[in-house]
């Protein structure tokens, strides 16, 4: 420790004494740091290996498993009622077409009256036209009699197309009753319903998936919003890979995060509301890049550097910063997986290569 302090007690004298000019030049010749192997232990230098970047690794993070939500159908009732039969069970798989709900409704009932009724004058109303177009080509009465009856048919065919409009798709079941129906092939979800509860118009008694896909969600810390993007790659504990679908790009402000969605692989072995975690990974672009740690970047005159292991001390490197996270960073130049390079004490190298210059 007393090498590490009087090291930085020169440099900073040193500072002190050099024109800014001359500091820009300092930098801009730094040169190699020349240290034994104890004064590299005695300043706290540590070092790792730059590794290819390949599929780099951002993060590990927490998921909660959902269903893919494009796969998802809701179930409504279009009348309000009473729930007088329930013929599945959560989770359980229908075909389509196979009866899901029954619902005693009023409104209904209303309605059937009412098309019955709009359908009996359609009925008169065509009956009465074609009689008096009958007259009318037997030269009997004239055509223009014909103007009325048929304006009477038109309105009682708009009648019955207004009552029969939210009739489409509804299943009588007797009486009052009606039934729901699903509507594909998939698996009931999401509804905590009860006999004699009464639903709304619209409301959505329970979510039908057509596939049994799964998506996992996820919270990305802020510092890998933008930097993740549809296609990459996230991975689950079995050592299967899944897709990112979207990322968002707005931070929530309480939980310092951003919302992520990725496709599950099949046969994962999860379960819809599990908690898992997922390591999130991005494919490098580029042969020649490589991943060091973040704390192996530090500025020199401006540009970044690192500083490479060499058999009697550090090297400084230029390189081209491709991506970085908290823990790592993805750079280009000269140095190549397998090198060396230092992961901390970088303030240290840097005041040497100061006082070197000097």
């Amino acid at each position: 420790m007393r090498v590490k302090f009087f090291l930085l007690a020169i440099c900073a004298s040193l500072f002190s004494m050099l024109p800014i000019g001359a500091f820009a030049s300092e930098l801009a010749q730094a040169p190699k740091v020349l240290l034994t192997d104890q004064q590299i232990a005695r300043l706290g230098i540590t070092t790792q290996i730059a590794q290819p970047a390949g599929d780099i690794s951002l993060a590990n993070v927490p998921a909660k498993i959902i269903p893919a939500r494009s796969s998802l159908r809701a179930i409504t009732v279009p009348f309000e009622g009473v729930l007088t039969k329930i013929h599945i069970l959560p989770s359980q798989k229908v075909e389509a077409g196979q009866t899901l709900f029954t619902i005693r409704s009023r409104d209904y009932l209303d309605m059937k009256i009412g098309l019955d009724a709009a359908k009996s004058e359609l009925s008169t109303a065509n009956i009465a036209l074609a009689q008096q177009q009958k007259l009318v080509d037997e030269g009997l009465a004239a055509g223009a009699t014909l103007l009325p009856l048929k304006a009477a048919v038109m309105r009682a065919q708009a009648m019955v197309d207004e009552h029969q409009a939210p009739l489409r798709g509804i299943y009588s079941a007797g009486g009052a009753q009606y039934s729901v129906k699903a509507p594909a092939k998939g698996r009931v979800e999401a509804f905590d319903l009860e006999i004699g509860q009464t639903v709304e118009p619209l409301m959505a008694v329970s979510a039908l998936y057509t596939s049994d896909a799964l998506w996992a969600e996820v919270q990305v810390p802020a510092d890998l919003v933008g930097y993740i993007t549809a296609g990459d790659k996230i991975g689950f504990d079995d050592g299967s890979y899944g897709e990112v679908v979207s990322a968002a790009r707005l931070i929530d402000t309480k939980t310092k995060s951003a919302l992520l969605v990725a496709k599950v692989p099949s046969g994962s072995g999860l379960n819809i509301g599990q908690l898992t975690s997922v390591n999130i990974s991005k494919l490098a672009d580029g042969n020649e890049l490589v991943r060091v740690p973040s704390s192996a970047i530090i500025r020199l005159n401006g540009k970044t550097n690192i500083y490479k292991k060499s058999d009697d001390g550090f090297v400084p490197l230029e390189v081209v910063v491709k991506g970085r996270t908290r823990g790592f960073a993805i750079i280009a130049g000269a140095v190549k997986p397998g090198d060396v390079v230092a992961a901390s004490g970088l303030t240290e190298l840097k005041a040497i290569s100061l006082m070197e210059a000097e």
